[in-house]
């Protein structure tokens, strides 16, 4: 009975002493008022050291052991030994007055916000300080090195932040500032100035760099612009003012702004002219204003190749001056951003041109059949001047026509061309010339008859008239004949001696008008007389009972034989 004390004795120390070498955490959940720097080897203060060391874990079995100077965020860890062989290990839940922010704690500025660490403070940090407290900013993770708010911000900054609520802090947070350059800032005339007559937008101003920018109508209480930006077609208003901010990815420029003037043209009237004819300048002054067209202002001045006098009225005199053209410039200077503004008056003295003289080669004659296609009126004048116009006719309201004129569709007859010259509205007085084309009708030598004579019949047609052998239809009997030689000859003709071996006799019939000719050959043919032959003076007789027997019968028995034989019976 003692032995078997003993040993349930030895039992349970066993196991007794086994667990007495584990950690106790004797209260959970703990809170922690001053987290900041608060790590694994501070939380040893809310566990109980069995003898065996404290050793902190993320899981209650297993891992490995969590380093003693590491932060402690919010959560719930276990406690071992050193040696880790806990059969079971404790929790604790640990818990903060003031909680981790949970958010990204950097921030980007522009060089030209000047930022400091305040400007970081209140952009990045603000929002998560607690009601009533505070925030530090440290250089070092030992928080010893704090950084004063009114510290500029310059390239990259990394800070170990932690948030109070004016008792408590928090556990250390890590954030940074990144200060990246700003693009350098427009420098646009402030003043711009534009006509109204060219419809300037924005896209007509000058910003005032060649970088990347924008344009904006307002801005607001922290003098940054209000989106959108304009349009470049967005038409500009007077008096308005505008502003340019150059931008890139991260940064804007400063704002920049711009007053826009927009001023209206001058009106200087719009050209006038006037013509005189050489002979016609007038002899005294002319004032040159009032040939201007439209509702041109006064105060301008003139320039041109004679010298005007009376100011904006440009007085000048023309007298002597030559053939030519004179132009005058009115010019009124331009306001604020219009041009100067200008018109002008053209003086034209014209000269007295010549339609010229009826020249020997008029009037030009043509057969129908032989006007050209392309003739040419001038070769009918002599001296004229270029430059006039020629009519079908001998008034300027004919038809015009150009100086080569088709003539190959007229029919005979008259045709007059005028040449005119200082035609309205020309100030030299008309002048004109008429020229003359006739066109002839063709003449008509007939058509030939064709002519026999049996050579036996000569002597009973000779004289013979040639105008027999012609059908009637030339123009007339006025003509000329000529014989095959070309020699002239009458119209009657011997032909008693005329031959069938001479045969055929030609003669030509020849008609001229005195612009064309035209000839018709005729010709004479003599045949042989035709022979019948002679009765021998026998007559035939035969019985009657013998008629059938010589039947048929050839008559050519009754003659001598010195008959042609193509006659009839």
């Amino acid at each position: 009975m003692g032995r078997l004390c003993a040993i349930f004795w030895v039992a349970l120390l066993f196991p007794m002493s086994q667990f007495a070498q584990c950690p106790d955490v004797p209260i959970s959940p703990q809170n922690v008022c001053d987290a900041a720097g608060f790590n694994f080897n501070d939380l040893e203060a809310f566990a109980t050291d069995n003898g065996d060391g404290i050793r902190w874990y993320l899981n209650s079995m297993g891992g490995t052991p969590i380093p003693g100077t590491q932060l402690v965020q919010p959560g719930t860890y276990y406690a071992d030994n050193d040696s880790g062989d806990c059969a079971m290990r404790p929790s604790l839940t640990v818990t903060f007055t003031v909680p981790p922010t949970g958010q990204t704690l950097d921030g980007i500025f522009c060089s030209n916000e000047n930022p400091t660490v305040q400007t970081y403070i209140d952009e990045v940090l603000a929002n998560n300080i607690p009601m009533g407290g505070n925030v530090e900013i440290y250089e070092d993770f030992g928080l010893s090195m704090q950084v004063m708010p009114g510290t500029a911000l310059v390239g990259n900054d990394n800070y170990f932040i932690v948030f109070s609520d004016g008792t408590c802090r928090s556990q250390i947070e890590t954030g940074s500032s990144a200060v990246f350059q700003s693009p350098a800032a427009p420098t646009p005339p402030a003043t711009q100035e534009f006509c109204s007559d060219t419809n300037p937008t924005v896209a007509d101003l000058d910003p005032g760099t060649t970088d990347n920018f924008n344009w904006y109508e307002a801005l607001d209480s922290s003098n940054e612009p209000i989106p959108p930006a304009l349009s470049p077609t967005e038409a500009l208003v007077d008096g308005m003012t505008y502003y340019v901010q150059t931008d890139n990815f991260f940064c804007d420029s400063d704002i920049a702004s711009v007053v826009v003037q927009i001023d209206d043209p001058r009106d200087p009237g719009t050209d006038g002219a006037v013509e005189y004819c050489e002979d016609g300048i007038p002899a005294t002054d002319i004032d040159l204003f009032s040939l201007l067209m439209g509702t041109p202002e006064s105060g301008g001045t003139w320039t041109g190749p004679l010298p005007t006098s009376n100011g904006d009225q440009g007085t000048v005199n023309l007298s002597g001056q030559m053939v030519g053209t004179y132009t005058f410039t009115y010019t009124l200077i331009g306001m604020g951003g219009c041009p100067d503004a200008t018109s002008n008056v053209i003086i034209d003295i014209v000269p007295i041109l010549s339609s010229g003289t009826v020249a020997a080669t008029n009037p030009a004659s043509f057969c129908e059949s032989q006007a050209p296609a392309a003739f040419d009126l001038f070769s009918l004048l002599d001296n004229e001047d270029t430059g006039g116009v020629w009519t079908m006719g001998t008034a300027s309201t004919d038809p015009v026509v150009p100086s080569t004129v088709d003539l190959s569709g007229l029919t005979p007859g008259t045709y007059d061309y005028t040449y005119f010259q200082n035609l309205n509205p020309n100030p030299c007085p008309e002048e004109s010339t008429s020229v003359q084309v006739v066109i002839l009708a063709d003449p008509n030598a007939g058509t030939a008859v064709p002519t026999e004579f049996c050579e036996n019949d000569l002597a009973a047609n000779s004289p013979y008239d040639l105008f027999n052998s012609l059908d009637g239809s030339q123009d007339n009997n006025m003509g000329v004949w000529t014989d095959a030689m070309n020699n002239p000859i009458p119209n009657t003709v011997d032909i008693t001696g005329f031959t069938v071996a001479g045969s055929p006799y030609s003669f030509t019939y020849t008609v001229d008008n005195g612009s064309c000719t035209d000839m018709e050959t005729i010709t004479i043919e003599v045949l042989p007389a035709p022979e019948s032959g002679n009765y021998v003076g026998t007559p035939f007789q035969v019985c009657e009972d013998q008629a059938a027997a010589n039947s048929p019968y050839d008559l050519f028995n009754l003659l001598d034989g010195t008959q042609d034989t193509n006659g009839t019976w």
